[in-house]
């Protein structure tokens, strides 16, 4: 979706939740939402095109292989743990998830290049029992309701801030090279995903929701954030 922090797509993902409501939660209180950090491109030799990505193997987790395989890329599934050997075998060249983990699992030392591309952000949600929720204070239940959506924008940013601290380290330990798409081939991602999106939309119409109002509000909810928090 080409979110540039966790701040604007936790915040986005909170409107859209309240908007929508999945059935999904009904037998739950959402207290907060918030998203991970923007997953990037981290590379043994720098990516600083798609013509670069294109036959690269990358680690990549769950449904985001797809994203990649879009984008000329070819994703390996594997488990965080087995990565760090895999880079340096050579069987996978890179990894694509947000950028923490360079300094968190130690990535830096194996892949010292991170290409910024934004390509998409993981969703978590923090929920409380229903019948817990229930028994509550009234006072209680009104604090936390006040917050929470201060509590999406709290946990975006704390992310956002931990990711910093980790390119940081990464630059002055391993000399981490940043590079980011020419600004047409942002472009051209969105191009090439759009099919993806449209399966989805497609999908969840199917499903009786009105997919093209869901996506049109998170381009809505998108702008909104970004634009507040650059």
């Amino acid at each position: 979706m080409g979110f540039s922090s966790a701040k604007a797509a936790s915040l986005a993902l909170y409107d859209l939740i309240e908007k929508y409501k999945p059935k999904e939660f009904e037998q739950v209180k959402i207290i907060t939402l918030f998203t991970c950090p923007p997953a990037n491109i981290m590379t043994i030799k720098p990516v600083k095109s798609l013509k670069d990505l294109k036959g690269l193997e990358l680690r990549v987790g769950g449904t985001q292989a797809d994203i990649i395989k879009n984008l000329g890329g070819i994703p390996v599934a594997m488990p965080q743990s087995d990565t760090p050997e895999a880079l340096q075998k050579g069987t996978v060249k890179g990894h694509v998830s947000s950028m923490e983990v360079l300094k968190d699992f130690n990535y830096a030392s194996y892949t010292a290049n991170a290409t910024i591309a934004n390509l998409w952000v993981v969703t978590f949600s923090v929920v409380m029992n229903k019948g817990k929720w229930d028994a509550l204070p009234a006072d209680v239940k009104k604090v936390i309701d006040g917050m929470r959506k201060e509590w999406a924008l709290w946990t975006g940013n704390y992310v956002d801030n931990h990711v910093q601290e980790s390119l940081k380290w990464s630059k002055e330990k391993y000399k981490l090279e940043i590079y980011e798409l020419p600004a047409g081939e942002k472009a051209e991602v969105s191009k090439l995903i759009r099919p993806l999106i449209d399966t989805y939309v497609e999908r969840v119409t199917k499903a009786g929701l009105d997919g093209k109002q869901i996506m049109k509000d998170v381009y809505t909810f998108k702008e909104k954030y970004e634009k507040q928090y650059k």
